[in-house]
Parts: C-alpha cells; structure tokens; sequence
C-alpha cells in the first residue's frame, strides 16, 4: 500500500536526521582527557577517555587505574571500571578517600606524572579537568567562587598544570541560607493561617522572595559541612539538598492568595475579606 511506503521513507529520513544530529553522541576530540571530582565527603574520582589510540577495554581500564595512581600517590584505589552505555569508552576510578578533611584541604596537581604517564602512552598532550566541592578554592593568590572548575589543557611544548588548589569551607552562607529558609517557612504560615487579607499577601510576597533568593544563590553550601568533617554520607546529602525546600513551601504560600483573589468581589465584602 502506498501509505507504507510513505511511512518507510519517514523512518529512513528520520533515522538519517538522527544520524546527522549526533544521535549517538559526540566523538571525544583527539588526544587524552581527564577530570578530576573532588566530592564534599573527602572522597573523589577519576574519569579518563581518549579519542583515539586505545584498542581495548583493557587498554583503557589499565591506562586509567595508572592515572588515577598518579593523580592520588598513597590512596586507595578501587578497581578502575570502563562504564558501559557512554558515547565513547570511559575509564572510571573512585577513590574513597582522596583527601584530607578540615579547614583548608588541599589537591596537589601532578602535572609532570600525569604527562610522563601519557607520553609513554603515545599521548604527548591531555586535557585536565578538575571539579572541587562547591566551596571557594584557590590556588596561589587568586580565590574562585563556589562552582568553579580548573581546566588546563597540556601540550608537550608547554609546562604542565601545577600547584595545588586549596578549598576553603565556610558556615557563613549555609548559616544565612539556613536563616532564609527559616523566614521562607515562617512567612509562608502566615500566608496560610493569617486572618487579616494583607497579611496573607505580605506573608506570601515575602516567602517568594525568600525562596528566590535562595535558588538563585549558591544552593550546595551545605557541602562545608562535609569538607569540615563534621557531616558525611546521607545526612551530608540531605543537609545539601534543603535548601530546594524553599520551592515547595513558596508554592504553598501562594494558595491562600491565589484562592483570595479569586473568589467574586461581592463574598468578599460579605464576609470582609478586603
């Protein structure tokens, strides 16, 4: 029948547009590449791929695991693992305890091991990526805002990436954060449980704003905890994640409002809404 026809040519078109999009994923650029997650808990990771090179599994799982020795001289290293389902062969180390815990841990890079490591590979030049916990960090002189990432990107005529990067846990802004989530919580009560009508629109407005200022803040200031040690694995995951709380409770700040301003003009004189 002809609709089949049709109906073939359309899958064909759409499985070339796929193919042409990059369905399958972008190809990693040549070379090595590497990145570094330093996690609030003091544990970390090492994720490897190339982009061209390797031949095998084996190869990269080997390749990575002598990385990840060198990224991390006297850890323990659990066994490296090429992820299954990526757009391109991914050799994955943990490290359970990457660094220390306390006011100023540090990372020290090793720039010269990792590119000895690699040109012995066949790999003159990498890439480095490294995610620190969301905290200030430094290196040297120069300190950067919570979220940021060192990036460095080696060629063999150039020196490698060197220093370390100090992180610099703080309490102040998950102590503030804290206290707007408090105001959050106590303003949306009284959008919901106040009598007078203007309290319940200056309860609801102040909730909204709360809430907002939370979010678009640095939510993950609660990761200080982690890094000073003084909370770890799902107390540290929930300490971390209570300040999206403010989202929900500004949306139930605005129910009584939104049902005030929609009941008809005449029941609310009556019973002396407005």
């Amino acid at each position: 029948m002809r609709w089949k026809r049709w109906a073939m040519v359309a899958v064909v078109l759409l499985l070339l547009a796929a193919a042409g999009c990059g369905a399958g994923g972008r190809p990693p650029a040549p070379g090595a590449h590497i990145q570094v997650v330093l996690r609030a808990d003091g544990s970390g990771r090492v994720d490897f791929w190339v982009g061209g090179g390797v031949h095998s599994d084996g190869e990269l799982r080997d390749l990575g695991g002598r990385l990840a020795a060198v990224l991390f001289p006297g850890r323990t290293l659990r066994a490296t693992a090429v992820e299954p389902g990526a757009a391109f062969p991914l050799a994955r180390t943990e490290v359970p305890q990457a660094d220390g815990r306390g006011r100023h841990p540090t990372f020290g890079i090793p720039g010269r091991g990792v590119r000895s490591t690699l040109e012995a590979a066949g790999y003159p030049g990498y890439t480095l990526l490294v995610r620190p916990p969301r905290m200030r960090t430094s290196i040297g002189a120069r300190t950067h805002p919570p979220g940021f990432e060192y990036r460095w990107n080696s060629h063999a005529s150039g020196p490698p990436p060197a220093g370390s990067i100090v992180m610099r846990p703080s309490m102040l802004h998950w102590g503030v954060e804290m206290a707007l989530l408090f105001v959050t919580v106590a303003a949306a009560v009284t959008a919901l449980a106040g009598r007078d009508t203007r309290l319940a629109f200056a309860g609801c407005a102040a909730a909204l704003v709360t809430a907002g200022t939370i979010l678009v803040t640095d939510r993950a200031s609660g990761e200080a905890l982690g890094t000073l040690g003084y909370l770890s694995g799902m107390p540290l995951t929930l300490v971390t994640v209570l300040p999206f709380v403010a989202l929900p409770v500004a949306m139930l700040a605005m129910i009584r409002p939104v049902r005030l301003l929609a009941r008809p003009a005449g029941h609310q004189r009556r019973y002396g809404e407005f």
